[in-house]
């Protein structure tokens, strides 16, 4: 369980994933206005990597650790993965039911504790196991994935949901090395710079964020950006210098709880004693994640 030290580095990191979770949920039903207002996924993705690497050059420890290397593919490869790993997702959502979309995101944990596993060359402990299995179990309960409508299986939604689940993996591997390295603010301040270089090259290219800019979507934009970009992925990251990659990715399968919890507060929808039953699960196990 967690410690009874409240102050204790793993329950403060725990604290700060949470807090990304509830971020990331929020900012999920906003964008969601967003695309039916006619903004794309790309378009938010283009503005909000520039918002958020502006803020953090706003922040003098964000530019700290310029002594420190990493190899350069590693920066690229992290700011890449924080490029597309939202956008990836909600390409999925758009193609797929919410259920699978959701499902397939989230085995990106597995993946984070399967690498970390071959690495060290050794099984993960079993109380880790039991814990990614229950919030798996209840990530997919949450979505309802066994008895909603899924839809027929689309071949782009489907890819995109694995690539998702993917950059998710590769992201919060990455962040753990770059936080050792460069310190959580000095990674993201890395990695955001990387995710805006590409995206600025792709509004040049292909596709400027007209809609994205545009005076009526700015407010609902710079949330996003400012509350559902900057704030969590860094919440995110400190909290993985704390706890490490693969608890801390078990411990973000709480942005669907979080998300379940804020459609029935504030859209007043129903919640099936399934889906009460996979919060559970998932509250469950981030309660007894080990901290170290």
């Amino acid at each position: 369980m967690l410690s009874t030290d409240r102050t204790s580095p793993g329950t403060l990191g725990l604290v700060a994933i949470a807090a990304a979770a509830t971020l990331f949920a929020v900012a999920g039903a906003v964008a969601a206005d967003l695309f039916d207002a006619g903004v794309t996924p790309v378009e938010l993705a283009q503005v909000r990597a520039a918002v958020a690497l502006a803020g953090l050059a706003l922040v003098p420890g964000a530019r700290r650790g310029w002594g420190q290397t990493l190899p350069p593919r590693l920066v690229v490869l992290h700011g890449l993965s924080l490029a597309l790993v939202t956008v990836s997702y909600y390409i999925a959502l758009d193609h797929l039911a919410v259920a699978v979309a959701i499902v397939l995101q989230y085995t990106g944990p597995a993946m984070v504790v399967a690498w970390k596993a071959a690495r060290a060359r050794r099984w993960p402990s079993p109380r880790i196991l039991l814990c990614l299995a229950s919030a798996l179990a209840g990530a997919a309960l949450i979505s309802e994935v066994a008895s909603g409508p899924l839809g027929s299986l689309n071949l782009v939604g489907v890819a995109a949901g694995l690539a998702s689940a993917v950059l998710f993996a590769t992201y919060s591997l990455l962040s753990e090395n770059s936080a050792d390295t460069f310190g959580p603010l000095g990674g993201m301040f890395r990695a955001w710079a990387v995710a805006t270089a590409i995206w600025a090259v792709y509004g040049l290219a292909v596709e400027w964020p007209a809609q994205a800019l545009m005076v009526e979507h700015l407010p609902g934009v710079l949330f996003v950006s400012l509350f559902g970009t900057l704030a969590p992925f860094l919440f995110y990251v400190w909290g993985i210098e704390r706890v490490r990659a693969e608890r801390a990715s078990i411990a973000l399968t709480l942005e669907p709880v979080v998300a379940a919890a804020v459609a029935w507060v504030w859209l007043a929808q129903s919640l099936s004693a399934v889906q009460i039953a996979g919060g559970a699960l998932v509250i469950v196990a981030v309660l007894t994640l080990p901290q170290r």
